[in-house]
């Protein structure tokens, strides 16, 4: 969803809309207005740029808008829309070629005019060739120049720079049917009056006069020789039974003559060029749209419906807070700013975009840094979650090695409870060194001990250990094991000294014992035996000899510990 915050200068005051945009119904989040003191805006110019950034900022604060980019309205005696008639040229050199001829529809120097263009159609001409028919909007800079350094001083930022008059259609039209004829939507503000004249939702006309109602609060001041502020009030309650507000209706009379005149004028003309359809109906919005007396006055000189039409009908208010008398006071300052906001609903009318061109690269450059900042806190946070989880590892296998440890010194403590090692302990603490460098291989050999002292036969003991583990092999490949000597099968091997005393008559033979007793274990491989010896001793013999074993895979950690 896409927030969108529509900001409209006006003569008298500052007004902003922001709605949400999620692809069906547009929703209205917020609105606020401050007014401005008399002459910070002339003719739609920024005269007082102070006061006007101090009136935005604290329309900011007021209206609570989630936004600071904002899409910015016009409008004055300086700002222009016009529809020519190219030969055909690609989009991208529309404005090129519009620029060429701009002496011929732009009042404005070349050097002075921004400009903004949107191809519309394109028709074969009367020598057989293709044209374009585009419609152009120009401001001479002077005005944009204003608008942009009160906008950015108040801290926002410009985002896109169009006219009210596209606003206005925006706002106020719905999808029509094809075959609908023209309509004129006159605002009706402070210091200005903006008619444009439209064909389904394609503006084709745009006139601004330089005249609004405070040509009334004027002409009450000057009657009754009372301040411009007490003539606004009086100007609000026309119709009201007291004598001095019968006198300020007489004072007014002829402004609004004045003031229906030129709209009157502008709806003949249009009517007037080649090829342009006589105007359906009028719609008025704006705050001087209220003047009593006026929507009469024009309803008896144009002869076609006038009627006011609301920018809220189509919106979403569930979401803001807004009574039926609240709505009623300020729909009709409302058109603009939330026409501002809106997206194009005619996908052949482009949105205008005035911003100057270094305007454009500042802003493409705080959004770049914007997104830098954004992208390295990204990566930051991802270097920060990527050495937690190398931390975590770390002190995982820190906790493994303790582990280990914890378990080689609980199997030193077990090795004087079993007799047949006993002679080995002083042995194996000259080798712990030795001990510890077996641990850290994949052999587990305490599981490798305390099944060798399982299958060691009755009346057998050992009398030393060497355990080798294969590095970096798998089982039954040669390797270079830890010591040095190469192994030819398993994951490893240990060879012991073993020996025992036996009867002289006894009937069984130690060594094939041992052979048949560690063949016997899924740990081992069959050992080999050598340097066997019978010494004779009282009362019996004693047995020596020296055994190589080889482990098969199930010895590994992994193995044994699943």
């Amino acid at each position: 969803m896409q927030q969108v915050v529509g900001l409209d200068i006006g003569t008298s005051a500052v007004r902003a809309a922001e709605l949400a945009i999620n692809g069906r119904r547009p929703a209205l989040r917020a609105f606020s207005q401050v007014g401005l003191p008399p002459g910070a805006i002339v003719d739609g110019e920024v005269q007082d740029s102070s006061a006007v950034s101090d009136a935005i900022a604290r329309l900011w604060r007021n209206g609570k808008f989630t936004s600071k980019s904002v899409v910015v309205g016009i409008a004055g005696l300086r700002a222009i829309m016009r529809e020519i008639e190219l030969p055909w040229v690609p989009d991208e050199e529309v404005e090129s070629a519009v620029r060429f001829q701009s002496e011929e529809v732009i009042p404005f120097p070349a050097d002075k005019t921004i400009l903004s263009t949107g191809a519309l159609a394109d028709y074969e001409g009367p020598d057989g060739t293709t044209q374009r028919h585009v419609l152009v909007a120009a401001a001479h800079r002077d005005l944009i120049d204003g608008v942009v350094g009160a906008v950015e001083r108040a801290g926002l930022h410009v985002e896109r720079i169009d006219l009210v008059s596209s606003a206005l259609v925006r706002a106020l039209v719905d999808s029509v049917p094809e075959a609908r004829e023209p309509e004129a939507i006159v605002s009706i503000g402070a210091g200005l009056t903006v008619i444009v004249v439209h064909q389904q939702g394609r503006p084709q006309f745009v006139r601004t006069i330089g005249m609004g109602s405070n040509l009334a609060t004027a002409a009450i001041s000057s009657a009754l020789d009372v301040p411009l502020v007490d003539a606004e009030t009086m100007k609000r309650h026309l119709g009201a039974a007291e004598p001095q507000v019968r006198s300020a209706e007489r004072a007014v009379e002829s402004t609004i003559g004045e003031l229906v005149g030129e709209i009157r004028s502008s709806i003949q003309y249009f009517a007037s060029l080649p090829g342009r359809s006589p105007i359906a109906d009028v719609i008025i919005t704006g705050g001087g749209s209220r003047l009593r007396g006026l929507v009469e006055q024009l309803q008896s000189q144009v002869r076609i419906p006038v009627r006011f039409v609301s920018p809220l009908s189509r919106l979403d208010l569930s979401g803001f807070d807004l009574s039926p008398e609240q709505a009623k006071s300020i729909e009709p300052v409302l058109a603009a700013p939330i026409g501002l906001a809106l997206p194009e609903p005619n996908p052949a009318v482009k949105k205008f975009n005035l911003v100057p061109p270094e305007v454009l690269r500042r802003e493409r450059k705080r959004q770049l840094v914007k997104y830098s900042a954004i992208g390295a806190a990204t990566v930051v946070v991802l270097l920060g979650i990527l050495s937690a989880g190398r931390i975590l590892q770390v002190h995982s296998a820190q906790n493994d090695v303790t582990a280990l440890r914890t378990s080689v010194a609980g199997l030193h403590g077990l090795i004087p409870t079993y007799d047949k090692v006993v002679r080995v302990n002083s042995e194996l603490h000259v080798t712990e060194g030795q001990i510890t460098h077996l641990v850290s291989t994949s052999v587990d050999w305490p599981a490798v001990l305390a099944e060798l002292n399982a299958r060691t036969p009755a009346g057998l003991s050992l009398t030393s250990f060497t355990g080798t583990a294969v590095s970096g092999s798998t089982s039954g490949s040669s390797s270079t094991t830890s010591t040095g000597a190469t192994s030819t099968g398993g994951v490893g091997s240990f060879s012991v000294s073993v020996s025992g005393t036996f009867p002289a008559n006894a009937h069984f033979d130690p060594v094939a014992e041992w052979i048949d007793s560690i063949t016997s274990s899924t740990m081992f491989d069959p050992p080999s035996v050598s340097g066997v010896t019978n010494a004779p001793t009282t009362g019996g013999t004693t047995v020596s000899f020296q055994s190589t074993v080889s482990l098969k895979s199930v010895a590994l950690v992994k193995k044994a510990s699943s």
